[in-house]
This record gives C-alpha cells, structure tokens and sequence, in this order.
C-alpha cells in the first residue's frame, strides 16, 4: 500500500524540489487585511528599497517620499502581484519606475551639492588618520559615481551594493541578462575611468 506520510512534502501539497517562498503567507494574510502581516513585507525589503532610491535620486528627503509611495503602490495593487515571483524583486521594480518618473519630471539632473553618504558599516576602531583616508576613498568613489548616468548608478548599485545577480539584475530592470552584463562591464569602465583621472588630478 502507498501511503503518504503525514508529514511528507507531497502531504502538503509542496513538491520536493519547490523553491520556498517565504513571502507568500505573508502576503495572503496581508490580502486578507492584516496590517502586520504587510508591515513584515515592508521592513523585509525596506532598507532595499530605499538604498536604490537614494542610488538613484541622490537625496534623502526625495528617496524616502518614494520609498514610501512604493509601498503605498505595492499595498494598493497587492491582489494583482503574482506571489510566485519574488516579493523584493516587484517592489523594487515598482521603486524603480517611481524613481525614473521623478528623474524626467526634474528634465534635468542636478550635479552640484550632492551629499556624501556612506553606505558601509566600519569593522572594528579606525585610528583618526585611518578614518579620514577611509572617508575619503568613499568620497571619491561617490564623486565618480555621481558622474555617472542612471542607468550606471542604478546597476553598480543594484550588483555590488544589494548583490543582486544579473538575472535579478534583469527582472527589475525588465531586459535579458546578457544586456545587463554589457551594462556593467560599461559601466565599471566608465566608473575606473573616472575614478583614475580623479586620482590623477588630485595627485597633480
């Protein structure tokens, strides 16, 4: 006789082999009306979320107004999101174009007195001169990403500061993965470029 165990997988209604989705209990309790259930969806992608404003827009106040439209978005058409694709993957996308729309609004970008912000948690006690050589290697990699255009920013910082991989890469920014890869090798020579002409003046 084939009997399933109780507690077995195929018990459950789960194939062996099926990915877990965390977010999907969350987000059917949350469909359901349950403000905690989307407060836990929110503070899971939260700190994602605003990173890529922030990356993108350059300035705290507008990156958190966005980050929290995108929320108030995501709330709003949470019965059409489609629970079998990754939570933080749809709500960066909607970020994203929260962010590119304010970006054409403005028609255009302002360079001039961009803030430095530090995006990298110290380990351990940095002497005074070690502290200031640290911040200033941030300050330079900052001033040479802020030359860069959008779409540079937005994929240096989606690769290197959320480690993303090029697929997600790709299902955000809603193009194949091999486009995403010629976007970064671009964008790191334009980022190393800049970054050494940089380096080359302040040492003139």
């Amino acid at each position: 006789m084939n009997v399933l165990s109780p507690l077995s997988p195929m018990s459950l209604g789960i194939m062996a082999n099926e990915p877990a989705q965390p977010w999907v209990d969350d987000v059917r309790r949350a469909r359901r009306g349950d403000s905690n259930a989307f407060a836990a969806l929110v503070k899971s992608v939260q700190r994602q979320v605003y990173g890529l404003c922030l990356r993108l827009l350059r300035t705290e106040a507008e990156a958190a107004e966005v980050a929290q439209e995108t929320f108030l978005r995501a709330y709003q058409n949470l019965d059409r999101y489609d629970d079998s694709r990754p939570f933080d993957l749809w709500v960066l996308t909607i970020a994203r174009n929260q962010c590119l729309d304010l970006l054409r609004r403005r028609q255009k970008m302002k360079t001039d007195d961009v803030e430095d912000h530090a995006h990298s948690l110290s380990s351990g006690e940095p002497t005074l001169e070690e502290g200031a050589i640290a911040r200033q290697e941030r300050k330079s990699l900052e001033d040479a990403m802020n030359t860069l255009s959008v779409d540079d920013r937005e994929v240096l910082a989606l690769y290197y500061v959320q480690k993303r991989t090029t697929k997600e890469i790709a299902e955000v920014m809603d193009v194949a993965p091999g486009t995403i890869m010629a976007r970064l090798f671009r964008a790191r020579e334009k980022l190393r470029t800049r970054m050494t002409a940089a380096e080359t003046k302040g040492a003139a």
